[in-house]
């Protein structure tokens, strides 16, 4: 069937020939292939109600509508369609999901300072193996040490339970903030080296998706919203919306490198509420 809009983050994987997919997880909102391709490793084909993952497939029917949960382990793409089992989905047009750019306008300290506080009262607290290694991130970032925020990167990645584990929604958090203010985005980015077999392939994928600024729009609205574009509170409820986790987690590790960008002094990082 024709119908639905495809990222042009991924669109180059429905160029040529005709590929076998594997289906490596399946909800109601989304069934995510795994592609076997090593820029682009997974694809998501999610309903309209879903969140709108930089690798997807967006179909113009809900999850109640017409849920996903479908009842195969195979798929496949190429050729100018996606196919999960006996379905074939073509799209009709394309759809640029937000990518995050550097030189973007710093944090604002006092929107910093806020969201700290938001933070702290709407997230899900943090549990305790994963806490310690988000004080080992910001540490490292406040010295400014790109041998040690490799280092607590690489221990963040696949940290946690779930199709993207928290360590590495922290990450893709960090990495979206390092490129938008000048963070330490090459030290974050090669502690990724073997991710894909160290977490799900689904968060693999969106940390590299991340590297490359390519985010969820909730993620974008709420780096603007700390530059002073749009409202802070907001943006950031939307963010928590996320997910189980994955909003409130997106959200701290773009404050582990905001707050420094901010210009927070030593005394404001270490009274952030981290958990």
């Amino acid at each position: 069937m024709r119908l639905g809009t495809i990222s042009t983050a991924v669109a180059p994987l429905l160029h040529g020939p005709s590929r076998p997919a594997r289906v490596v997880a399946a909800t109601r909102y989304a069934v995510h292939l795994a592609t076997g391709d090593r820029e682009l490793p997974a694809l998501a084909v999610v309903t309209r109600d879903a969140i709108r993952l930089p690798n997807a497939l967006v179909l113009p029917f809900s999850s109640a509508d017409r849920p996903l949960d479908l009842n195969t382990r195979w798929g496949g793409f190429g050729a100018g369609r996606v196919v999960i089992g006996p379905v074939r989905f073509e799209p009709e047009a394309s759809w640029t999901p937000p990518r995050v750019r550097g030189a973007s306008s710093p944090p604002d300290p006092a929107r910093v300072r806020q969201v700290t506080v938001l933070l702290d009262a709407l997230a899900q607290p943090l549990p305790p193996p994963l806490a310690p290694r988000l004080t080992d991130l910001r540490h490292a970032l406040h010295a400014d040490d790109a041998s040690e925020v490799r280092r607590a990167a690489r221990a963040l990645v696949g940290l946690g339970p779930g199709l993207t584990p928290s360590g590495d929604d922290i990450l893709c958090g960090a990495l979206l903030a390092s490129r938008a203010w000048g963070g330490p985005l090459t030290p974050l980015s090669e502690a990724l080296a073997d991710a894909p077999l160290r977490t799900p392939l689904v968060s693999a994928a969106l940390l590299r998706h991340a590297v490359r600024g390519e985010c969820v729009p909730q993620a974008h609205a709420f780096l603007r919203a700390l530059s002073g574009d749009g409202a802070l509170e907001p943006a950031l409820r939307e963010l928590l919306a996320v997910g189980h986790h994955s909003g409130g987690d997106l959200a701290r590790g773009v404050l582990a490198v905001g707050l420094g960008r901010a210009g927070a002094t030593p005394g404001d990082r270490d009274d952030y509420p981290w958990k």
